[in-house]
Order: structure tokens, then sequence, then C-alpha cells
């Protein structure tokens, strides 16, 4: 049986995810969420649905995604 994935790009970051069915019929997706030269996993519990899953999935993707801090801008203020 072939490999259940899907490649997508959110924010610039290459995001990889594998969908694993499981014997009593739910599913879990782990994901890999690759920025720059950073890379970091995230997996599902055990889900009713593939859709349920994946949505499972793509919560934590944003999560993961909302926690890089862009080093380009500063988060201190300056005072003029």
């Amino acid at each position: 049986m072939p490999e259940d994935t899907k490649d997508i790009q959110i924010a610039g970051c290459q995001v990889h995810l594998t969908y694993q069915a499981l014997d009593d019929g739910r599913w879990t997706v782990v994901g890999v969420v690759r920025c720059g030269i950073e890379e970091q996993s995230v997996a599902t519990g055990p889900c009713a649905t593939r859709e349920a899953a994946e949505k499972d999935a793509l919560e934590r993707v944003s999560k993961v995604l909302g926690n890089n801090v862009d080093r380009s801008t500063s988060r201190v203020k300056n005072r003029s």
C-alpha cells in the first residue's frame, strides 16, 4: 500500500503530513514542519476521521509556526 501523504506550504514553510489509518478505524497524522534550517515534528492522537486528524495536525502546525520569531524585526522599542 502506498504511503498516504500530503505536502503543503504554510507561511513560507514546507509541511509534510503523513496519514496513518489505525486498526480500529481511527486516524493519526504525523507532520514535519521545515522553516529554513529548522525542522519540527507534530503528531495527533487517534481521531475518528481522516479529516479530523488533518484538522488537528494543521492546528498543531499553526501553533509551531506561531512560536517562530521574525529575527528581522526587533522586539525592543526604540525611543526617539
